[in-house]
């Protein structure tokens, strides 16, 4: 028995709950996540299990909670010896709901309460820095973009061709000139999700209320990568093309939240920005994630080429 099953076991037994069934359900088993769903005779419990390096999510789920009333899980317990704790259910991947039947107006909603709780922390980032979440404020991606690129053996190894890693060296005045100027524009860095998407937001049949999941790659940076990555996957995953009126209705409503202090066609050029400097974001994201697995798991779980693919797209604008 995994030593965090153990302990979900113990912990559940003096909290006062009675497990219908000893074995957990397996949710999800990864090497950077591990999720078992307990049937209690007070409903669902979840456990999760993080590497170390990023067992960061209990902390920032509660404050985020307890602090900033922010729409995410209520944490039970949590053990930070074993990099795990424990959740109440709060409902089903709003991913589902949406591919059953696509509903604009509830993803419009998701993304709302999201730019909101973004907004409510954005002059509190320091009680989050004191937590440990890493920051990667605009003034800094340069710095961090060139040492990912100082891995040239696990780029080389990833896919990447010396020659492609000379070019993206090359792009270093390009992406520090796109921070300056994104910078220039009055949005608030904050807390930004790699894995902001609809697959990490729950929902509640009866309610509707929508909760936000998945926190431990949190960190500070511009919110509108958070917006960029969201839009991409809704492409992906609900076939929607940047013309189409729901995809417009999405990202209107997004930068909508912003427009007590920037006109409409400067949100739109920050948003472009944004998506400009967004491959770089992501790899950061892609080798955090990396860096903080067991290399051998990961390489096993995962195919090689995703990282120089996101670079790849960066050495493209740079032509």
């Amino acid at each position: 028995m995994r030593p965090s099953i153990e302990w979900a076991h113990n912990q559940l037994a003096t909290m006062g709950y009675t497990l219908k069934n000893n074995v957990p359900e397996i949710v999800l088993d990864t090497p950077w996540s591990y999720v078992a769903r307990f049937n209690t005779s007070s409903g669902l419990i979840y456990l999760k299990h993080t590497p170390e390096a990023l067992a960061l999510e209990a902390d920032i789920t509660k404050i985020l909670r307890d602090k900033f009333h922010a729409p995410v899980l209520e944490v039970l317990a949590y053990n930070t010896k074993l990099a795990c704790f424990l959740t109440k259910g709060a409902g089903n991947p709003l991913r589902e709901t949406l591919k059953h039947k696509f509903d604009a107006a509830l993803l419009s909603k998701a993304i709302e309460q999201f730019t909101s709780m973004q907004r409510s922390v954005a002059n509190s980032v320091d009680s989050f820095f004191d937590l440990g979440v890493p920051d990667w404020r605009l003034e800094r991606i340069p710095d961090l973009h060139a040492q990912l690129l100082s891995q040239e053996n696990i780029l080389l190894a990833d896919g990447l061709s010396e020659s492609e890693i000379i070019k993206l060296k090359e792009c270093a005045p390009m992406v520090s000139n796109w921070c300056k100027e994104l910078s220039g524009y009055a949005i608030k860095q904050t807390l930004v999700q790699c894995d902001f998407h609809d697959n990490n937001i729950l929902i509640e049949d009866k309610t509707q209320r929508l909760t936000f999941i998945d926190l431990g790659e949190l960190v500070i940076s511009h919110p509108f990568f958070s917006l960029t990555g969201f839009l991409w996957q809704t492409r992906k995953h609900h076939k929607l093309k940047e013309q189409d009126a729901r995809y417009r209705q999405l990202l209107n409503r997004a930068l909508s939240c912003y427009l007590s202090n920037q006109s409409e066609q400067r949100l739109l050029e920050a948003f472009q920005l944004a998506g400009s400097l967004w491959p770089v974001y992501e790899a950061l994201c892609q080798y955090r994630l990396r860096m903080a697995c067991d290399e051998v798991s990961f390489l096993s779980f995962q195919q090689k080429g995703k990282l120089c693919a996101t670079l790849r797209l960066l050495i493209s604008m740079g032509v």
